[in-house]
């Protein structure tokens, strides 16, 4: 009895073989592995019967109208495959005669590499994971005022359990961007997840590692602000959060079009278009769940979530600084005091808009209020950071010059409060200045120096200069008349005409 002939094997079996050969591994082991014949292998390695194999696979009468080879081009650019479906037989509301999933089914037939990925369950609110898309070629807008096109950045974020997506377009990837962003995104979900996952950029993570990784100071503060746990991923591993990765590439195929028919004059205008289409998006129903992110989100996660804080976290810069001897260090041409047990040390400065801190180790050592961008040469003196010698000095040596100043007249006084007692400056500032003003009533006079701080002071003259009153002083006696001398008789005088007697 002759033995009927074996089921012809599909694509996946035939590559599988093929696969295995190319390894080196013999027929037997093939055949053992895959669960075959020995014979099956030796067939399939073969090109004629593979190809036979091939092309008695089942094929859909309307797949042959279909350009394949130029689908599969597309998807290999990063073309969604849905997107090309609803080109050739749907649209976004009605589909046509062939559904999704027969084109899909037809494709994967004809090229059946399917990467496989472990699944991970999420529990709802515990995580979100966010990052920037890499490549976004045609994003941006036009500045009106130069007709340049200016490129921009897609940041998004997603909350793990119901996948809800947040997007936002930035010019930058820089911390700023980075962190209002995520702020923005804990907004439009209305709370705060427990942890959130990033990469190892240089805004999030200061020294990468696989198990130990160093957070930016930056973040770990905002993370702090906002109570969540910041997560630094594996570098060099983006599966590690795999569902951002997949959702910007998802989001971006499917609104490329769409931007690309625009023309932005904004960046403002950029995101009130992604915000009126992200609604679309996330209330769009996911085939695999049968539910749109949105529903999915009011129905089991939206109460998980943390409680956003009262108030918004205000994003600093952070920069290192070596405290002075005087137990000060400089930052941006303005000098800021720093208890006097870190002087000589290497610390770290936080700049906010309106404040900053220095930081030893991460525990706060000093806050001040900051000086604006315009102003150069001021001091911000807290006098408890000063060693008890130099307090005594600020209050001993200043005292002395101003009762000095008291003693020459009320202008002068005036004028030495205005350079020793202002809040804006450092009392040391000017404190040689003071010194020397006073001791102008020794090298001149009195009066004199009255005279010209009076003078100094109906003029208006804010912090006046030495060399100011001094010559205020000279031109004041060089232009004041000058009195008649008479000589007294003098029997020790001989007079110019002395020499005379002797010759005579």
């Amino acid at each position: 009895m002759r033995r009927a002939k074996g089921k012809v094997k599909g694509p996946r079996m035939i590559h599988e073989i093929q696969r295995l050969s190319r390894l080196g591994i013999s027929q037997r082991k093939i055949a053992n592995a895959l669960d075959v014949s020995r014979n099956t292998v030796k067939k399939y390695l073969t090109g004629s019967e593979s190809l036979a194999a091939v092309d008695k696979r089942y094929s859909a009468p309307w797949s042959g109208e279909i350009d394949w080879p130029a689908i599969q081009f597309e998807t290999e650019k990063g073309e969604s495959l849905y997107n090309l479906w609803e080109e050739h037989f749907g649209d976004e509301v009605t589909p046509k005669h062939v559904p999704y999933v027969s084109f899909w089914r037809e494709f994967k037939r004809r090229y059946p590499n399917i990467p496989i990925d472990f699944h991970k369950d999420h529990p709802p609110g515990e995580r979100c994971e966010v990052d920037f898309k890499g490549e976004t070629h045609g994003l941006g807008y036009t500045d009106p005022a130069t007709g340049v096109f200016v490129a921009c950045r897609m940041f998004g974020s997603i909350l793990c359990f119901s996948q809800l997506l947040f997007i936002r377009i930035t010019e930058d990837e820089k911390q700023a961007s980075f962190l209002s962003s995520v702020a923005r995104g804990y907004e439009y979900f209305g709370g705060v997840p427990h942890t959130t996952a990033v990469d190892n950029a240089k805004a999030q993570v200061s020294r990468a590692h696989r198990y130990d990784a160093d957070i930016n100071p930056e973040f770990f503060k905002f993370a702090n602000h906002y109570d969540t746990a910041p997560l630094a991923m594996r570098p060099k591993k983006p599966k590690d959060k795999n569902l951002i990765e997949n959702a910007l590439g998802v989001f971006w195929r499917w609104i490329r079009r769409k931007i690309r028919k625009r023309n932005f004059r904004s960046l403002g205008e950029i995101n009130v278009f992604i915000l009126e289409q992200l609604a679309i998006f996330n209330n769009r129903p996911q085939r695999k769940y049968g539910t749109s992110r949105r529903e999915k989100f009011e129905a089991h996660e939206k109460t998980l979530l943390l409680k956003l804080p009262e108030a918004k976290y205000s994003t600093g810069s952070w920069k290192k600084a070596k405290v002075h001897p005087d137990c000060h260090v400089q930052v941006d041409h303005n000098f800021y005091s720093i208890p006097h047990k870190y002087v000589g040390q290497q610390i770290d400065i936080r700049m906010s808009v309106n404040s900053l801190e220095a930081f030893s180790a991460l525990d706060r050592i000093a806050i001040h209020a900051k000086y604006g961008p315009n102003t150069r040469g001021r001091y911000k003196t807290d006098k408890t950071h000063l060693p008890a010698a130099h307090q005594a000095l600020i209050e001993q040596t200043p005292q002395n010059i101003i009762d000095q100043a008291e003693q020459v007249g009320p202008a002068t006084l005036e004028v030495i409060e205005s350079l020793l007692i202002s809040p804006s400056h450092h009392p040391f500032t000017y404190l040689r200045r003071a010194l020397g003003i006073v001791r102008l009533a020794k090298r001149h006079s009195t009066s004199g120096l009255e005279e010209a701080c009076t003078t100094i002071l109906s003029l208006h003259i804010a912090l006046p200069k030495l060399r100011d009153i001094e010559g205020i002083i000279k031109f004041n006696y060089s232009h004041q008349p000058r009195k008649s001398i008479t000589r007294q008789p003098n029997e020790n005088l001989r007079g110019q005409d002395s020499w005379r007697d002797k010759l005579n």
